[in-house]
């Protein structure tokens, strides 16, 4: 019902988002439906005024060029008339002028071609001059009166040539005007579409990261509700697991103790009872440095402080024990750095005997880490931890110590061992088959093991024929153990009756280190 319950509330989240993503759109369809007729009917009633305008420019061109025409026609039609009215004033007033001084000079000459009068002809010469000079005067006044007309034509012409002149610099300003308003017009237009286009863009890019966003955000709010429903997943099962857990260690504790009370109800004896109370009397009165954790940390102080042979080896001794017994000791050893000491301990020995104690020791302290998940890495990454370890190996190879499990077997046999335990991981195993002559050395340390082992199970066997021709019993060779690969040991702390023991037999140590390297002998 929850999944289900889950499942219908997504798909009603999405609905609901996808009507309100829906409405945005089409809401954002209509206002850009809406922008777009406005922007394309501005356009239209610009191109229409612009056309309209062309138009009537034109037709204000064509009417002034027609008008003009008509003007000028009408203008020379003017100049002839005028001229042809002013020529035939002139000539009528010339004509007035000559009309009495010719009727003289006619009455003149008929007098002087008369016979009688012969004191007529000075006055006739007097008369002529006269007329002469009256001649010139009258035809001067004309030149004069032409010329002063001339000028009046010269000076209306400039006038109306210097008012024309006005009304083109006129014409011509208000044209530039309106060329320099349509320019303007053109260029502002230019910018509002400029300018439109970029605030375009920008709402495009805005929209766009907008959008990102809001996905971005969905899927983030989308994670974070599945991520909710894991963790609550995750949450409820742990707290389930943790009530079982919590109700299985009631139960197991009611059970162990319901049958430690029947044990004793049934078992107890005045023995068993006294031992009882001695434990308890002596737990109670223990001191504090007798306790494990005080006896590590006084250890460790003398391992990391003093010099003394026998405080170091009295040091030695109780980090074995504390390391064998407690994983916190382990992890407080590491934390010390105390396995950088150790391992220098080891280089600084020689084969004397106290120097043998103080390596088996060591190595016993090492093989307790090595047995611990948690601080296994820490005795691998000490610098040349194989190196030293494979020394050891080729210094004590002769002495391989004894069999037996009671005396802790040799430093030979714990070498072996601890190499192999460090070696168990194939990363390791690879970066020490890089070393090199690491193959030489371990094939010839397993040669001389194995030919003393041969050499120990000949005299073996002649000891036990001697034995049985001695007692008349008869001797039956052992069969040859086969190559194994090294098992996985678990720490002494762990109380369990499958727990593998120590190797103590040289042979079979040298031989389950070949086995982890994967070598062939």
């Amino acid at each position: 019902m929850r999944l289900s319950a889950i499942i219908i509330q997504r798909c009603y989240r999405a609905c609901v988002v996808q009507r309100r993503d829906r409405e945005k759109f089409l809401k954002m369809k209509r206002s850009t439906v809406i922008l777009q007729a406005a922007f394309r009917g501005w356009r239209a009633r610009r191109d229409i005024s612009r056309q309209s305008r062309a138009a009537v420019v034109i037709q204000s061109r064509w009417r002034c060029v027609v008008q003009r025409r008509i003007f000028l026609k009408k203008r020379e039609a003017a100049l002839k008339l005028q001229r042809r009215v002013r020529a035939m004033q002139l000539g009528k007033a010339g004509e007035e002028q000559l009309h009495p001084n010719e009727e003289s000079c006619c009455h003149a000459s008929n007098t002087l071609q008369s016979p009688g009068l012969q004191d007529s002809r000075e006055q006739a010469k007097r008369g002529k001059q006269n007329f002469i000079i009256l001649l010139n005067v009258n035809v001067y006044q004309v030149l004069e009166e032409a010329k002063a007309e001339r000028r009046l034509r010269f000076t209306s012409a400039l006038f109306h040539h210097l008012s024309a002149i006005k009304i083109q610099r006129t014409l011509r300003a208000h044209w530039a005007l309106e060329s320099a308003k349509r320019q303007i017009h053109s260029v502002i237009t230019i910018q509002r579409w400029v300018r439109a286009r970029h605030q375009r863009r920008r709402y495009l890019e805005d929209r766009r990261k907008v959008v990102t966003a809001q996905r971005a955000v969905r899927r983030w709010l989308a994670r974070r509700h599945q991520a909710a429903s894991v963790i609550q997943g995750a949450v409820q099962k742990f707290l389930l697991l943790r009530r079982q857990k919590r109700v299985q260690q009631g139960i197991v504790k009611a059970q162990a103790l319901w049958r430690g009370h029947r044990s004793r109800r049934l078992n107890d004896n005045p023995k068993v009872v006294k031992l009882r109370h001695r434990l308890r009397k002596i737990a109670a009165g223990v001191r504090e440095e007798d306790k494990l954790c005080n006896k590590t940390s006084c250890a460790l102080d003398y391992l990391l402080r003093y010099k003394h042979f026998s405080y170091i080896l009295e040091a030695l001794k109780n980090l074995e024990t504390a390391t064998r017994l407690s994983p916190e000791c382990c992890e407080r050893l590491v934390e010390s750095g105390a396995t950088n000491v150790i391992f220098t301990l080891i280089r600084c020995c020689n084969r004397s005997v106290p120097c043998m104690d103080v390596i088996t020791f060591s190595i016993q302290i090492l093989l307790n880490l090595s047995k611990y998940h948690k601080t296994i890495e820490a005795v691998y990454s000490v610098e040349n931890s194989v190196e030293t370890l494979l020394d050891l190996l080729q210094r004590y190879r002769e002495k391989a110590g004894d069999k037996v499990a009671e005396k802790g077997g040799s430093i030979f046999t714990k070498a072996c061992f601890l190499l192999a335990l460090l070696l168990q991981d194939r990363h390791r195993a690879v970066e020490v088959m890089k070393l090199p002559k690491v193959l030489d050395r371990i094939r010839s340390i397993y040669r001389l093991t194995a030919r003393k082992h041969k050499m120990d199970a000949e005299r073996t066997v002649i000891k036990q024929k001697m034995n049985a021709s001695i007692n008349g019993s008869f001797f039956v060779p052992a069969t040859p153990r086969k190559s194994r690969p090294a098992p996985k040991f678990a720490p002494d702390w762990v109380l369990r009756k499958d727990k593998l023991k120590d190797i103590v037999d040289p042979l079979r140590a040298i031989e389950m280190v070949a086995n982890t390297l994967s070598i062939v002998l």
